[in-house]
């Protein structure tokens, strides 16, 4: 507010409230503004003469006596209302025609929300100011909403944010409700219009808030498994980040075959990480990693684990209560039960694909599959190329599809179902499965500075398998026009054909647009020969790159990507379109949804041996970049990107799904 401006601030005639917007007022009046604080007549005479010379004092009547008890003035509260109403709208009519210096502003005490109205019914702002603590206000405002009924049903109260409250921790008007009615009324009705107002002022600290908060769940320590793939282990140590920004002590638990080969970026310290055996080699083949995923890495992990957990309760100051699992290994369950921890499966797919993989465990169809298309309840009619690439080629990876029908084998036996997405982007889907399970949805699981940015210093996922040129792709992004960037990438796990580069290659110098290629190391030799050097001036191909601050750079256009589920809800978060080219696994469901759901994408169809031609790659480049289609695409991709941040940001849907869990640990 501009030195010179004029604020109002009017008090309930109690000390307990004077006390705090007086010195509310000083502080303001420090900043530049001129403040008057207004009393009312029935305390005003009463007040001994308070010393401040930057704040100017007022009295409107009130229509109380000046001896009144304050059980006669609870009890006279409609006309208190009625005569300060009157008695303010006078005063500010009277300070707009007379002073050198109108107000502009009223803070209000919360306990008045009428006072907005007379405000703005005068042309002033204004905003409620809160005399009791945030905690107090949080009870008052969810009996408000209807969330606590009276008279209380229970021995405790659960609130989300808030620790278990038995009857003697909460104000006493709910306890007793017959007591004081009319103040417990008042105390409610402080949120019957507070939506309105674009100021909440509260006499507390956040920190005094959340100190309680920590003091309450850093009693809890849990424990965090990922499955040893970069796709898994990332969204995986986002969430921990998540829970571990709410209080929780938590320990991530990456396995010996991946753990060495990873390179640390900047970890986030409120994470503790510890590896344990899975009696895989470092070096091993993926083939061979997935071939072992039902029965060595089984075992191993769970004799690994087991003896963790009880190495944890023996020698931790605080013992974990609770494990979090990646959902392809569900025997991690009971290995939690066994050692007396609760458990929850995070599933790192989208929901749409979780569906069909229960529907398979289930049985509802059969493999191979029978018919040219598959209808299932929430979800949108699929072709056999809409379906996770095992459904059609059931013998080209039967254990890793054997693991994934598996992931619902023992979901029954859970309290909670963590999903790596967001309401409002599979609200359909989640609401059947929720119908089902208690599923909850805590995404996108990606560093909040690309979304909420309220987890400080969390910029990157903190581990990676390969090194990023990040120089080498930002200051060449920084010379490119806005919009006029190809992005390509594959992941890190899909590889193609050397005749499939050779057409992608083509399709993408037909284009002439400006492009970023990761082309990994190891399928750096199927380019074709004299592309780096015919190419110079349109593109930059590098072995691997920072792919969110290349999606969030202004230069990006589209994505060209094989559409896994990490990739895909990294382009949704930053608002990027796609040219969707999946490989295997989920990739093909996630390609349906880009293009015929969210309609933030165009797919590259393959002719019989499964190519895609460089006319055909040329086409969709265009066809994103150009014309009104592609301006349609954005917008939706802007949508998307809006929504992806409310989701997480404080009170969305994955922010209060994640409040809830946390909350009930803590009650636990």
């Amino acid at each position: 507010m501009e030195r010179g401006s004029h604020v109002l601030v009017i008090v309930y005639p109690l000390q307990g409230h004077i006390n705090p917007m007086l010195q509310f007022s000083k502080r303001l009046a420090s900043k530049g503004p001129r403040v008057t604080f207004v009393t009312t007549s029935s305390i005003s005479k009463s007040m001994k003469t308070v010393q401040a010379s930057s704040v100017n004092f007022e009295t409107i009547y009130d229509g109380c006596e000046e001896d009144e008890s304050v059980e006669t003035k609870i009890a006279n509260l409609e006309r208190f209302r009625m005569m300060v109403s009157q008695s303010l709208g006078a005063f500010i009519n009277e300070q707009q025609n007379s002073s050198e210096y109108p107000p502009r502003f009223l803070v209000y005490d919360s306990s008045m929300p009428w006072a907005l109205d007379v405000a703005r019914d005068r042309g002033l702002d204004a905003a409620p100011f809160f005399t009791q603590s945030c905690a107090v206000n949080a009870i008052y405002y969810h009996l408000h909403q209807g969330v606590i009924r009276l008279p209380l049903e229970g021995p405790t109260l659960s609130l989300p944010s808030m620790p278990p409250l038995g009857a003697t921790d909460i104000p006493s008007f709910l306890t007793h409700p017959g007591s004081y009615p009319t103040l417990l009324n008042l105390s409610v009705e402080q949120f019957s219009n507070f939506q309105e107002p674009n100021w909440l002022f509260f006499s507390s600290f956040k920190e005094v808030e959340l100190e309680r908060k920590r003091m309450e769940t850093g009693t809890r320590h849990i424990l965090v498994i990922a499955y040893p793939a970069q796709g898994h282990i990332n969204p995986l140590l986002q969430f921990s980040k998540r829970l571990a920004s709410m209080g929780l002590r938590v320990t991530f638990v990456t396995t010996s075959s991946i753990s060495k080969s990873m390179q640390a970026g900047q970890t986030a310290s409120s994470v503790s990480f510890e590896s344990i055996s899975d009696g895989s080699e470092e070096g091993e083949s993926l083939e061979s990693k997935i071939a072992s995923l039902e029965y060595r890495f089984r075992e191993r992990v769970s004799q690994s684990l087991a003896e963790f957990i009880i190495e944890k309760h023996n020698s931790s100051e605080i013992p974990p209560k609770f494990l979090v699992y990646d959902s392809i290994m569900p025997w991690a369950l009971d290995v939690a039960r066994q050692c007396k921890l609760d458990g929850a499966p995070f599933f790192t797919q989208p929901c749409a694909v979780n569906v069909i993989y229960y529907h398979a465990q289930q049985g509802a169809f059969r493999m191979p599959l029978e018919r040219s298309f598959v209808s299932l309840p929430s979800m949108p009619t699929l072709g056999i190329d809409d379906m996770p690439s095992f459904f059609g080629e059931t013998t080209s990876h039967p254990a890793l599809l054997n693991t994934l029908v598996n992931q619902f084998s023992n979901i029954q036996d859970t309290n909670w179902i963590f999903c790596n997405t967001f309401h409002e982007l599979e609200y359909e889907v989640v609401n059947w499965m929720a119908s089902k399970f208690p599923i909850k949805t805590v995404g996108p699981a990606i560093p909040s500075v690309y979304l909420d940015k309220r987890l400080e210093d969390d910029k990157d996922y903190g581990l990676h398998l390969f090194k990023p040129n990040v120089d080498a792709c930002m200051k060449w992004l920084d010379t490119k026009e806005s919009g006029s960037v190809v992005y390509i990438s594959y992941g890190s796990l899909a590889a193609l054909g050397e005749e499939q580069m050779e057409e992608l290659a083509g399709g993408v110098k037909n284009s002439n647009f400006n492009f970023l290629w990761v082309v990994r190391e190891s399928e750096e030799k199927k380019l074709p020969s004299g592309f780096l050097r015919e190419t110079t001036e349109k593109g930059l191909v590098v072995t691997w790159c920072p792919q969110l601050q290349v999606l969030a750079h202004r230069a990006v256009g589209c994505f060209m990507t094989h559409c896994g589920w990490n990739s895909t809800l990294e382009a949704l978060s930053l608002g990027v379109p796609m040219v969707a080219m999946p490989q295997w696994t989920d990739q093909t469901t996630n390609a349906k949804f880009i293009v015929d759901v969210w309609k933030v994408g165009v797919r590259i169809k393959v002719d019989e041996r499964g190519i895609a031609s460089k006319e055909e790659t040329e086409l969709r480049i265009r066809e994103v970049m150009e014309g009104e289609r592609g301006k349609e695409m954005k917008t939706n991709s802007l949508r998307w990107k809006e929504l992806a941040k409310q989701a997480v940001d404080e009170g969305g849907s994955s922010d209060r799904n994640i409040e809830e869990f946390v909350a009930q640990l803590v009650r636990s």
